[in-house]
């Protein structure tokens, strides 16, 4: 029975994991294709198993030549990388706060939080633009990007952390000298890689494929982040064909595979139980 049961559930994972990995293997084969081979191989198997004599780097070579994508792809990398270093800090440091400290207006402050959670950007965004417009940042990079170094989300999941780490490796730290700044960043920090870098992954995610914001903020093309220059590329029908949207997405997609493939060990362990050994 033992047997059966594990028998199904590996198959079950196996056709979960094919719903997703087919559709990318598509992808990644077709940016390699010409338009033709692509509908041709479309119900067939060679639509997920290469056919080497059909793979060809054209849709690249001719993707590069028509737009600064390599560019664009640079800016989102720059944008998403800036927003997790400032944000983790940032949010890291006022979940702690929320979890240790006691001042007034502590509880005011995380209701606030809270609430802020369930409020859709989509409704904030006008009043963001318009703050950012009256302090002269628009089409600038610190507008930009400041106003997304906050997240309620990740200063609440922060918090909810930091109320389970265990108090005695902080304690130890102050009887050896270190101040409470000091317990953060030498015992806390290094305790905690495996959150870090949980919500670190979230933050970069959110930022690589945010687009409203950077469509409001940014207009000057040589600053534009990949997922605009994505809709200028989707929206040109006289130079761009399947191939070429296919080789654009694989391109878009590339980073994001790299970061789970390095990251995902750690994303699994709990980082108090790292920080107990």
């Amino acid at each position: 029975m033992k047997i059966v049961k594990k028998t199904l559930f590996y198959m079950l994972a196996i056709v979960l994991a094919l719903q997703f990995l087919v559709p990318l293997v598509w992808m990644v084969l077709s940016s390699f294709k010409i338009d033709e081979v692509i509908y041709k191989d479309i119900g067939t198997i060679f639509a997920i198993v290469p056919n080497f004599t059909d793979l060809s780097f054209k849709s690249y070579v001719e993707l590069f030549g028509y737009y600064n994508i390599l560019q664009n792809l640079l800016n989102s990398l720059i944008y998403a990388s800036l927003t997790v270093v400032f944000g983790l800090t940032i949010n890291s440091l006022a979940g702690y706060a929320l979890a240790r400290f006691e001042f007034p207006l502590k509880d005011g402050i995380l209701i606030f939080i809270i609430a802020l959670m369930i409020v859709p950007i989509e409704a904030t965004i006008l009043p963001l633009f318009l703050v950012v417009n009256e302090m002269g940042l628009i089409n600038t990079i610190p507008g930009y990007l400041m106003p997304f170094f906050i997240n309620v989300m990740n200063i609440f999941l922060f918090r909810q952390y930091f109320l389970s780490f265990p108090g005695e490796l902080i304690e130890s730290g102050k009887i050896d000298g270190l101040s409470e700044v000091g317990c953060f960043f030498r015992i806390v920090v290094p305790s905690s890689v495996n959150m870090y870098i949980t919500v670190g992954i979230l933050t970069f995610l959110a930022s690589w494929n945010d687009f409203l914001w950077p469509v409001m903020a940014l207009s000057n093309a040589q600053l534009m982040p990949i997922q605009v220059a994505l809709n200028a590329i989707f929206s040109d029908t006289y130079n761009i064909f399947t191939s070429h949207i296919m080789a654009a997405l694989t391109i878009v997609t590339i980073p994001i595979v790299v970061l789970f493939i390095i990251f995902q060990k750690y994303i699994v362990e709990g980082s108090v139980r790292s920080g107990i050994k």
